[in-house]
């Protein structure tokens, strides 16, 4: 499985090095590490950066590493995401560069660096006009870094390229000319990530809800939010297929912000109304939870939507600062906001880990669930995670169950929630209304115990 889940070139992984081995990252203990070779140079900003990363779990993947090297802390990512924008356009060529040494650290295409200008960082964005190349460069605010595109002159159309060479003793006047012709030409691609930012200002994310029930009486306790891209053409996008992507291009308080707006408009046209004791949960991402501000932002959320209770999901790899995470646990559970470990034992998945912890719930992962009666390997892994939260005092949420045999096997073995197609599918809030979200007449409460 976690192969698999490699295999996906949307991956990130986080972890820590010391010296040249990484001792631990979200996918692990590495015991006494795993050697990732000396790096290529540090940067201006004071971060070691590796090109090429081989590791033993993938042999077939080169990952870029970023270290800092004051903590160790380190940021892993496959170059084909990296270089993914505007690849479905002819002829660009982009690449990232250091600044401090104006080497190339990833490239596609042809990118010469004895081509490109004197650096200008503090110009922000600068254009140039060669003899075979026209191009932009933009430099990251942040970081020793500048991403690069350009195109031949000779896929500029030719009376472009007569009016340059013209014009050539106007310098500025020719670069932000052809600059601008770039920049329309690049604003023809098809990427994903352009289209997702294009989705995020026309607000074409929503929600659909996944009811949770009580196990031991089949009562809706809550539903678990979650985000989809309605695209132009009609066609729906799951997040799985845009989620690592904003990960990635640090898109996800953009996301997370359209997320919550989008709730807030359900819950005024229907959850609120009928919500009971129910909660809506939420997932946040790593990103979300290492910055504080999540916590107002949530609280504010919550008010204006009118919910009597919100829950918050996060995966292990966003909790893996654990003084950080409680902090942040801790300032939710005082509005009571309840925190959730999802996709639990895919991860790093330790007793001490768990203990460590001020979260209320653990989720266990669909892929063991689906292993429960299948006489696969992994079908023991649930009770593994079923006695790990009872010993940390954790409620338990079992994702992915579509059959009576794992409900009722989840049920006899203490946990208390489930979630799945055989309690109800992805639906809209209109839906979830009229499915069962409504409180009957003199039913008893339906929600989750307080944590």
């Amino acid at each position: 499985m976690r192969r698999l889940a490699l295999n996906s070139s949307y991956l990130q992984l986080i972890g820590y090095v010391d010296g040249d081995r990484l001792l631990c990252s979200s996918y692990g203990d590495h015991a006494d590490g795993i050697p990732v070779g000396p790096a290529d140079y540090m940067s201006g900003r004071k971060a070691w950066i590796r090109r090429s990363v081989l590791l033993p779990f993938l042999p077939n993947a080169k990952f870029f590493m970023v270290t800092e090297a004051d903590s160790g802390y380190s940021s892993l990512a496959l170059p084909d995401l990296i270089l993914d924008a505007g690849s479905e356009v002819r002829d660009v060529s982009i690449a990232l560069v250091a600044v401090s040494n104006r080497s190339i650290i990833l490239a596609r295409g042809r990118i010469e660096v004895q081509q490109l200008p004197v650096f200008h960082p503090e110009s922000g964005q600068m254009q140039w006009a060669g003899d075979e190349q026209v191009g932009t460069i933009r430099f990251s605010a942040s970081n020793d870094y500048a991403a690069v595109a350009s195109v031949p002159v000779s896929a500029v159309h030719h009376s472009w390229r007569d009016f340059a060479r013209i014009a050539a003793p106007l310098g500025g006047i020719v670069g932000t000319a052809i600059a601008l012709l770039l920049l329309a030409f690049l604003r023809q691609r098809t990427g994903m990530l352009a289209k997702l930012d294009r989705a995020i200002r026309r607000r074409e994310l929503s929600l659909v809800y996944m009811p949770i029930v009580e196990l031991s009486n089949g009562r809706w306790a809550g539903a678990e939010a979650l985000l989809r891209w309605r695209r132009s053409g009609g066609e729906v996008a799951g997040a799985d297929e845009f989620i690592p992507l904003a990960e990635q291009h640090h898109r996800m308080k953009r996301l997370t912000a359209a997320m919550l707006d989008a709730l807030v408009k359900d819950a005024h046209e229907y959850l609120a109304q009928h919500a009971g004791h129910r909660y809506v949960s939420i997932n946040l991402s790593a990103q979300d939870l290492s910055d504080t501000a999540i916590v107002e932002k949530l609280r504010q959320a919550r008010d204006r939507s009118g919910l009597p209770r919100l829950m918050v999901e996060a995966t292990e790899s966003g909790l893996l600062n654990v003084n950080h995470a409680n902090s942040v646990i801790r300032r939710l559970r005082e509005l009571d906001i309840s925190v959730a470990i999802d996709d639990f034992g895919i991860g790093y998945s330790s007793l001490s880990y768990l203990g460590s912890l001020d979260a209320a719930y653990l989720k266990i992962d669909k892929s063991f669930v689906s292993a429960i009666g299948s006489g696969a390997a992994t079908g023991n892994v649930v009770d593994h995670i079923i006695a790990m939260a009872k010993e940390c005092n954790l409620m338990l949420i079992a994702e992915g169950v579509e059959c009576e045999e794992q409900a009722n096997y989840l049920r006899d073995a203490g946990v208390e929630y489930a979630q799945g197609w055989l309690f109800g599918k992805p639906m809209t809030a209109g839906e979830l209304v009229v499915r069962g979200w409504r409180d009957a007449p003199g039913s008893r409460r339906a929600g989750l115990s307080d944590a």
